[in-house]
């Protein structure tokens, strides 16, 4: 992790949880792992992180700048450098592949439509397994879908990208394509890559894995640490996860 804070926060408690312990955090250059035995719970934390939902208490800091109490002005600032990627954001049906990639340059008119289009096949070509980017998206595989979801937020260059349960619903070879493709492909693009993921493989993988539990977050600095906890919430979601993944014990 770099020494450089790109994300800092002071007491942060999201609005949408009552009752949690509020979290200090300070996160630089990485692949963060949020992981946790409730979903809702880690991508309540994700949206809260990226200031993107109401705080209870606290002070958040992205890039250096406030963004707790960003108004619509302050939160157009952070629109390109920071990329944040959900499932309720899909692909538009009617368009190709690289149209859907080439949307959010064209829409913040960063160049020309041929040079947009230029800087879409050479990104595509650099993070993306060979496909026919030209079909519509009810054509593609699954994964070629989530490739390009992810495109399409580095099409703004973020220097933070954070991605909302990006293995959810894929069975287990997909599911490790995938898995590699956010660390070898992705993760070098950025500063800070965070990932909501319930995942123990990727969080394996992590420079930092925060633990979401019922009473708060906790960060550890690698996955064996986690392992090593006593606490009993963590120990209890280690032993639901050990008879779903045969993989948990540290590198």
């Amino acid at each position: 992790m770099s020494d450089e804070a790109l994300l800092h926060a002071v007491g942060l408690a999201p609005a949408a949880m009552a009752g949690v312990l509020p979290l200090d955090l300070t996160l630089g250059c990485g692949l963060v792992v949020l992981v946790g035995p409730e979903r809702e719970q880690s991508s309540t934390w994700l949206y809260t992180l990226a200031g993107m939902e109401p705080l209870a208490a606290g002070r958040l800091q992205l890039l250096g700048r406030p963004a707790s109490e960003a108004g619509a002005a302050q939160r157009r600032e952070f629109r390109h450098p920071l990329g944040f990627v959900t499932p309720q954001a899909p692909l538009l049906s009617i368009i190709s592949g690289l149209r859907n990639v080439m949307l959010p340059a064209l829409y913040h008119r960063l160049a020309s439509e041929a040079e947009v289009e230029r800087r879409a096949h050479t990104l595509l070509g650099e993070i993306a397994y060979d496909a026919d980017h030209y079909v519509l998206p009810a054509y593609m595989g699954e994964l070629q879908r989530r490739h390009l979801l992810i495109a399409r937020a580095l099409m703004l260059e973020p220097r933070v990208l954070m991605l909302e349960q990006p293995l959810d619903g894929l069975d287990a070879p997909v599911a490790d394509l995938l898995r590699d493709y956010i660390v070898g492909k992705v993760r070098p693009r950025v500063n800070l890559l965070m990932v909501a993921a319930n995942d123990a493989l990727l969080a394996q993988r992590a420079d930092v894995v925060l633990f979401v539990g019922r009473q708060g977050v906790r960060r550890f600095g690698h996955w064996a640490e986690l392992l090593a906890c006593p606490a009993d919430e963590v120990q209890r979601y280690l032993a639901m996860e050990r008879r779903a993944c045969a993989m948990l014990e540290s590198p």
